[in-house]
Parts: C-alpha cells; sequence; structure tokens
C-alpha cells in the first residue's frame, strides 16, 4: 500500500519534481499525464495547454530552481528596471480601468488602454526585446491583471508578426487586455482553489467568458474585442467553450488571443520554479497545440518566436553550451547549434534537446 503523502497544487504551483499521484485527464477525458510521472516543464508545459487547473501529488516539493544567467543579466539592466517601472504602473491603471468597467461606472476607452500598452512598447529596442523583459518580470502571482498586461504585449508583437494594420493591432492588443474581464466576477473561491475544479466550479470559472462578453457588449469598442472576451477558449477542434466553436467559426482576433493567453500560462515565472524554456513551450505546441489551435496562425507565429533565438547562446542537455545558428521550419524546437567548431543539428538527434537559454 502506498502510504505517501498526497496534496493537491494548482497548475501554477506545479513545479518540477513533484510525481503526479493519479492519472490526469483533459476535460474531454483525453489521458495526458499517468500516475507517478516527474513532472518537468514539458509536461507541466502541456498540462497548461489543456487547461488543466490543478493536480493531485505526492508531497515531496520539487527543487527550487534559480534564475538562469542570462535571466540575472537581463534583471540587472537598466532598460528592465525602467520596464518593470512602466510595466507595474500600467497594470495598476489596467486593474484601475477594469474594476471601474465591471462596476459600471467607466467608459471603455480603447485609445487610452492601447496608449498604456504602446507605453511598455515604446522604450523596447524590438519584439524579441519585449518577450526578453517579460521573461524576466514574470515573478508575481497569477492575477487578472498582471496575465492581461502580458497578454496584451504578446498579442501586439503577434499582430507585428501577421501583419495586421496599424488598426487591427490597436484590436488585438486591447482584446488582449480585456479577454479576462470577466474574471472579476468569478468568485475568488472558485478562481484561486488549489486543484482540480468540480464540475460545478468548472462550469462557474468557465463563465468568464460570457461574463466578459455580458461586461463588454454594450461598449463603443470594436466588436471582435467583445468576441474575443467571449472565444478564447474556444479550441480549433471544437474542445473548447463556451460555445464549442470550431475551425474558421473563430475568427483571427480571437484565435491569436486564445494563442497569447496560453502561452503566457506556459512562460509565466513562479517564486518556486523558473519560467520555462522557450523551446520547450514551441516543442509542446508542435506536438499538441495544432489540434487545438488554427495551423494557419500558430505555425507562423511558432516560427517567430523561435527565430528571436538566433544567435542566443542554449544550453544542451549534456550541459555542453553553443549558439542558435539556424532553425528548421518543420521542426522549430529542434534548431542547429554550433558547439566551438561542431555543428550539432538537434532534428536529428533524439538525445539532445535545449534545456535553457542562457
Amino acid at each position: 500500500m502506498d502510504n505517501r503523502e498526497i496534496k493537491r497544487v494548482t497548475i501554477s504551483e506545479a513545479a518540477p519534481g513533484m510525481i503526479t499521484a493519479q492519472d490526469i485527464y483533459s476535460r474531454t477525458d483525453q489521458l495526458i499525464l499517468i500516475k507517478d510521472t516527474v513532472l518537468g516543464a514539458d509536461s507541466i508545459a502541456k498540462l497548461m495547454l489543456y487547461s488543466v487547473g490543478g493536480v493531485w501529488v505526492y508531497a515531496k516539493e520539487g527543487q527550487e530552481q534559480k534564475d538562469d544567467v542570462y535571466t540575472q543579466t537581463l534583471r540587472k539592466g537598466t532598460d528592465f528596471l525602467e520596464f518593470k517601472g512602466i510595466y507595474s504602473n500600467t497594470v495598476k491603471a489596467v486593474q484601475y480601468t477594469l474594476e471601474q468597467i465591471v462596476l459600471g461606472s467607466a467608459e471603455i476607452d480603447p485609445e487610452l488602454l492601447f496608449l498604456d500598452v504602446k507605453s511598455m512598447i515604446g522604450g523596447a529596442r524590438s519584439n524579441a526585446h519585449i518577450f526578453n523583459m517579460l521573461h524576466c518580470i514574470r515573478d508575481c502571482d497569477d492575477m487578472v491583471f498582471e496575465h492581461s498586461v502580458n497578454v496584451a504585449l504578446i498579442c501586439n508583437v503577434f499582430g507585428d508578426w501577421m501583419h495586421l494594420d496599424e488598426g487591427d493591432k490597436q484590436v488585438l492588443t486591447v482584446a488582449g487586455l480585456l479577454h479576462d474581464a470577466g474574471k472579476l466576477l468569478i468568485p475568488p473561491r472558485i478562481l484561486n482553489k488549489p486543484g482540480r475544479l468540480t464540475d460545478e466550479e468548472f462550469d462557474i470559472a468557465k463563465m468568464h467568458a460570457e461574463s466578459g462578453y455580458e461586461i463588454l457588449k454594450g461598449a463603443k469598442i470594436d466588436d471582435r474585442i467583445k468576441r474575443a472576451a467571449l472565444d478564447h477558449h474556444e479550441r480549433y477542434d471544437g474542445s473548447g467553450y463556451p460555445a464549442g466553436k470550431a475551425g474558421n467559426e473563430i475568427d483571427i482576433i480571437s484565435s491569436i488571443v486564445g494563442i497569447a493567453d496560453v502561452y503566457d500560462a506556459m512562460t509565466s515565472r513562479r517564486a518556486y520554479r523558473g519560467a520555462f524554456c522557450p523551446f520547450d513551450v514551441i516543442r509542446i505546441f508542435e506536438e499538441e497545440g495544432m489540434n487545438l489551435f488554427n495551423p494557419q496562425y500558430l505555425l507562423p507565429l511558432l516560427g517567430k518566436m523561435a527565430e528571436t533565438y538566433i544567435h542566443h547562446t542554449v544550453q544542451l542537455s549534456d550541459g555542453d553550451r553553443g549558439e542558435v545558428v539556424m532553425i528548421h521550419q518543420q521542426s522549430l524546437a529542434s534548431p542547429v547549434v554550433r558547439v566551438d567548431n561542431t555543428f550539432i543539428d538537434l532534428a536529428k538527434s533524439d538525445a539532445l534537446k535545449i534545456d535553457a537559454v542562457l
């Protein structure tokens, strides 16, 4: 008989080294992980991709992870300190605005909301720089407001990568900022509950999509922003909610917000674990995400994500360090890495992968 103590943890609390105490299924009863799986970056990211809220694990904690060298260096720079200050002010402004909107005491001004996000983008050297800053700043609790700002920033970058015009990019950015407005109406005991929600609780939590739409539907804003609040949990294969939409029933704005929403959850830094390696996240999206998100949008976005790490130093799973020199379009998570004078094609190696960006 197994006498090990078990406990429930939210997916945001899951850390590498924890061991699953039971089989884990998706909401559509697809087996995701079996009992006694040792959690790693890949498996935790996979759980987030399938929107698993919490898991039963054996009580032994995973090892605390320290910042990698790359993150430590970035966090000491003046540009990060400046970004962090603007970011904190923007989060406070968004919190105030969202709370006033929910109370019905404020009109939504998309131009003003967009300017809040643009204030952070304006100081960035490039889209890759924005991702680097977010990689460093992910050390706060998974609150609605921080997440909303993160998703808005990611959406803005995605808009550039998808070559949207300025008007559509503004719509996408504001949609990212407002996509979770309905969560402010979900009881905290459910929103912050550790572990798997009951079916009844999950039904209440899912209502944040419809609640968000109700909050926004009377506002004088682009209808696509309202639909993104309603549809950002819809999935390409029809497995999402609230309406089970599939394929092209989900418009481009809602689709991209959905990808950004999951990407932020999968890459968020926590006090008890570092952010996952971007290549782990890209691999999970490649392996699992093509059924869940429209490949027409997901594939080019993944390609651009991978390209941001060309010429970055990475650590391989065998401990060697090298430079990313080429990305395979058919295997984005397995680039060519130069180690000293040797070129290692990770797409041709089952034994090696990238463990960290340094």
